[in-house]
Protein backbone atom coordinates (compact mmCIF):
# COMPACT_ATOMS: atom_id res chain seq x y z
CA UNK A 1 0.00 0.00 0.00
CA UNK A 2 1.01 3.58 -0.44
CA UNK A 3 0.62 6.12 1.77
CA UNK A 4 1.40 9.90 1.45
CA UNK A 5 4.27 11.52 4.27
CA UNK A 6 4.82 15.00 4.64
CA UNK A 7 8.76 14.59 5.05
CA UNK A 8 9.41 11.45 2.65
CA UNK A 9 6.21 12.02 0.06
CA UNK A 10 4.65 8.92 -1.15
CA UNK A 11 5.87 5.79 0.37
CA UNK A 12 5.14 2.15 -0.55
CA UNK A 13 4.66 0.26 2.94
CA UNK A 14 4.55 -3.25 3.33
CA UNK A 15 0.72 -4.12 5.30
CA UNK A 16 2.54 -6.65 7.76
CA UNK A 17 4.92 -3.48 8.97
CA UNK A 18 1.68 -1.54 10.18
CA UNK A 19 2.12 -1.14 13.90
CA UNK A 20 -1.37 -0.81 15.60
CA UNK A 21 -1.33 1.46 18.84
CA UNK A 22 -4.67 0.52 19.73
CA UNK A 23 -4.72 3.06 22.45
CA UNK A 24 -2.80 5.52 19.99
CA UNK A 25 -0.17 7.77 21.76
CA UNK A 26 -0.49 10.41 24.72
CA UNK A 27 -2.14 13.20 22.91
CA UNK A 28 -2.27 11.46 19.78
CA UNK A 29 -5.21 9.14 20.60
CA UNK A 30 -7.40 9.06 17.45
CA UNK A 31 -4.45 7.84 15.50
CA UNK A 32 -4.06 4.19 15.55
CA UNK A 33 -1.61 2.82 12.98
CA UNK A 34 2.40 3.88 12.14
CA UNK A 35 5.38 3.12 10.59
CA UNK A 36 8.36 2.94 11.11
CA UNK A 37 10.80 4.66 8.29
CA UNK A 38 14.59 4.66 8.53
CA UNK A 39 17.31 7.73 7.48
CA UNK A 40 20.41 6.30 5.94
CA UNK A 41 23.36 6.60 8.25
CA UNK A 42 21.52 7.96 11.55
CA UNK A 43 20.85 7.05 14.59
CA UNK A 44 17.20 8.54 14.42
CA UNK A 45 13.96 6.37 12.81
CA UNK A 46 10.69 8.07 12.31
CA UNK A 47 7.66 6.90 13.67
CA UNK A 48 5.34 7.98 10.79
CA UNK A 49 1.25 7.93 11.03
CA UNK A 50 -0.71 6.15 8.26
CA UNK A 51 -3.33 7.75 8.66
CA UNK A 52 -2.17 11.50 9.11
CA UNK A 53 0.77 12.44 6.31
CA UNK A 54 1.77 15.26 9.34
CA UNK A 55 2.07 13.08 11.76
CA UNK A 56 5.32 11.73 12.18
CA UNK A 57 7.42 11.60 15.05
CA UNK A 58 11.69 11.26 15.33
CA UNK A 59 12.88 7.93 17.71
CA UNK A 60 15.51 6.66 18.71
CA UNK A 61 16.79 3.41 20.36
CA UNK A 62 17.27 4.26 24.25
CA UNK A 63 20.02 2.13 24.52
CA UNK A 64 21.84 4.54 22.22
CA UNK A 65 21.53 7.31 25.43
CA UNK A 66 21.58 4.54 28.36
CA UNK A 67 22.95 1.56 27.77
CA UNK A 68 21.63 -0.32 30.82
CA UNK A 69 17.89 1.71 30.06
CA UNK A 70 15.43 -0.95 30.60
CA UNK A 71 11.40 -1.25 30.61
CA UNK A 72 9.79 -3.20 32.93
CA UNK A 73 6.70 -4.80 31.85
CA UNK A 74 3.35 -5.98 34.31
CA UNK A 75 1.82 -9.08 33.31
CA UNK A 76 -1.43 -7.55 32.34
CA UNK A 77 0.40 -5.48 29.91
CA UNK A 78 2.63 -8.55 28.47
CA UNK A 79 -0.36 -9.92 27.67
CA UNK A 80 -2.25 -6.73 26.18
CA UNK A 81 0.81 -6.55 23.89
CA UNK A 82 0.55 -10.00 22.89
CA UNK A 83 4.47 -11.04 24.23
CA UNK A 84 4.97 -14.45 24.39
CA UNK A 85 8.92 -13.76 24.20
CA UNK A 86 11.07 -10.90 25.28
CA UNK A 87 12.96 -11.27 21.67
CA UNK A 88 9.32 -10.39 20.00
CA UNK A 89 10.36 -6.56 21.71
CA UNK A 90 11.37 -3.73 20.56
CA UNK A 91 11.70 -0.08 22.16
CA UNK A 92 12.19 3.61 20.85
CA UNK A 93 11.44 6.48 22.59
CA UNK A 94 10.24 9.86 21.01
CA UNK A 95 12.98 12.62 20.33
CA UNK A 96 12.18 16.28 20.77
CA UNK A 97 13.92 18.14 18.18
CA UNK A 98 13.84 21.89 18.59
CA UNK A 99 15.33 24.76 16.17
CA UNK A 100 18.95 24.64 18.55
CA UNK A 101 19.99 20.93 17.70
CA UNK A 102 21.43 21.23 20.86
CA UNK A 103 18.44 21.26 22.90
CA UNK A 104 17.20 18.12 21.58
CA UNK A 105 15.79 16.09 24.12
CA UNK A 106 14.04 12.40 24.21
CA UNK A 107 11.25 11.12 26.45
CA UNK A 108 12.82 8.25 28.26
CA UNK A 109 9.76 7.89 30.46
CA UNK A 110 6.80 7.06 28.31
CA UNK A 111 8.80 4.91 26.06
CA UNK A 112 7.02 3.08 22.92
CA UNK A 113 7.02 -0.80 23.50
CA UNK A 114 6.56 -2.73 20.27
CA UNK A 115 5.53 -6.21 19.49
CA UNK A 116 7.48 -6.83 16.45
CA UNK A 117 6.15 -10.17 16.10
CA UNK A 118 2.59 -9.42 16.30
CA UNK A 119 2.62 -5.59 15.47
CA UNK A 120 1.02 -4.23 17.94
CA UNK A 121 2.72 -1.18 20.47
CA UNK A 122 1.81 0.88 23.21
CA UNK A 123 3.42 3.73 24.59
CA UNK A 124 4.17 3.23 28.38
CA UNK A 125 4.94 5.87 30.57
CA UNK A 126 7.75 4.33 33.49
CA UNK A 127 6.74 5.92 37.25
CA UNK A 128 10.03 4.09 38.89
CA UNK A 129 11.44 7.76 38.86
CA UNK A 130 14.58 6.63 37.44
CA UNK A 131 13.73 8.85 34.03
CA UNK A 132 11.89 11.97 32.82
CA UNK A 133 10.88 12.92 29.39
CA UNK A 134 13.22 15.65 28.87
CA UNK A 135 17.22 13.79 28.47
CA UNK A 136 18.95 16.10 26.57
CA UNK A 137 20.19 13.98 23.96
CA UNK A 138 23.53 14.89 22.72
CA UNK A 139 24.67 14.90 26.51
CA UNK A 140 23.20 11.13 26.86
CA UNK A 141 25.26 10.74 23.85
CA UNK A 142 28.55 11.88 25.57
CA UNK A 143 27.89 10.19 28.43
CA UNK A 144 27.24 6.81 27.17
CA UNK A 145 30.45 7.24 24.85
CA UNK A 146 32.38 8.20 27.79
CA UNK A 147 31.20 5.11 29.70
CA UNK A 148 31.96 2.83 26.87
CA UNK A 149 35.46 4.17 26.98
CA UNK A 150 36.23 3.61 30.33
CA UNK A 151 34.61 -0.17 30.22
CA UNK A 152 36.66 -0.40 26.79
CA UNK A 153 39.82 0.98 29.03
CA UNK A 154 39.10 -1.75 32.01
CA UNK A 155 39.06 -4.52 29.89
CA UNK A 156 42.15 -3.28 28.34
CA UNK A 157 43.85 -2.66 31.69
CA UNK A 158 45.06 -5.80 32.61
CA UNK A 159 46.32 -6.83 29.08
CA UNK A 160 47.97 -3.70 29.06
CA UNK A 161 49.68 -4.83 32.65
CA UNK A 162 50.78 -8.32 31.46
CA UNK A 163 52.57 -7.14 28.16
CA UNK A 164 54.38 -4.18 30.88
CA UNK A 165 55.73 -6.98 32.61
CA UNK A 166 56.59 -9.69 29.97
Amino acid sequence: MRILTERFGEVEVQPENVLVFPQGLLGFEEYKKYVILDEKDSFFWFLQSVEEAELVFVVLMPELLRSDYQVCLEGPMVKELGFTDASEGQVYVIVTVPENIAEMTANLQAPLVINTKKKLAKQVVLMDGKYHTKHNVLAEFQRTTFEQKKKDQSVDQPNQELRRSV
